[in-house]
């Protein structure tokens, strides 16, 4: 017991780094750990998935938080675009809370790794050329709001599917709708504090209402002593995460972010 907690730490300090320098929340990380100490501690494979899950968002609710208030400090949160997308990608959230609380997600899990390799391969080849690495440049796209709504939502709700905040589906988008690149890492973590708190929220109730062997110490869908423990291990990286986005060349923070979408479609092939 004593290891996985130190486990937790560990994972909750890689969390808090992430969500600052990312905006990404950390659940790329948590939930392939717990899903590993889960399975190792006997817990029943009909909840070993729905609960990584659920408590992953749970941790990634503080962890965005405290990153986006970080990145707020910095003056690095696009508001605007913050508020419009909100309400779609919470209605994205619960319907995707819903669907991984109840149904196998094989088909949407290959989707999101075919997108982020995508949108990394995108970054790559922006981080081969020699221009376009300082904060201004930003691609000059422009959505109707209908489609950009329409696009939050479906994002919400593969987020709170797969147990991520939504940083690596967040930052690209907001990215070609013509954020800058540091704005848009601190509004995908603005989005992503009240998206994983409603969905740690959905994955309790769902798993408080079902009949499922759930282990001592969880309520639903949400393991206290994992959450206990990430979040203590990220309190203190979260801050100082966001404070080390701002001494990034940005041409280093696109290659680093390529770099974790590839690691996140790698983790989503074991899930």
């Amino acid at each position: 017991m004593l290891l996985h907690l130190l486990v937790y730490l560990v994972t909750g300090s890689a969390a808090g780094y992430l969500a600052g320098l990312f905006g990404v929340g950390g659940g790329i990380i948590i939930v392939p750990v717990l899903v590993i100490l889960f399975k190792a501690t006997g817990i029943s494979s009909t909840v070993i998935m729905p609960l990584s899950i659920g408590t992953s968002m749970a941790v990634v609710s503080v962890t965005s938080l405290l990153g986006a208030r970080a990145h707020y400090a910095n003056a690095n949160v696009d508001w605007t675009k913050a508020k419009l997308l909100l309400p779609m990608v919470l209605l994205g959230v619960v319907a995707g809370a819903l669907i991984g609380s109840y149904i196998a997600h094989d088909a949407l899990i290959w989707c999101v790794i075919a997108f982020e390799l995508s949108v990394a391969t995108l970054f790559l080849v922006q981080v081969l050329r020699k221009d376009g690495h300082h904060e201004g440049a930003v691609p000059k796209n422009s959505l109707p709001h209908i489609m950009m709504l329409g696009i939050s939502s479906v994002l919400g709700l593969i987020s709170s599917v797969v147990g991520i905040a939504g940083g690596t589906l967040f930052v690209p988008f907001l990215s070609f709708c013509g954020v800058g690149m540091r704005k848009a890492i601190g509004t995908a973590t603005a989005l992503g504090a009240p998206l994983s708190l409603v969905a740690a929220l959905v994955y309790l109730l769902t798993g408080l209402s079902g009949h499922k062997p759930l282990p001592s110490y969880s309520m639903g869908y949400i393991y206290f002593p994992a959450f206990l423990g990430c979040v203590t291990g990220g309190i203190w990286t979260t801050k100082h995460g966001a404070s080390l986005g701002l001494k990034f060349n940005l041409r280093w923070l696109k290659l680093v972010f390529a770099l974790i979408l590839l690691g996140a479609a790698g983790k989503m092939l074991f899930l």
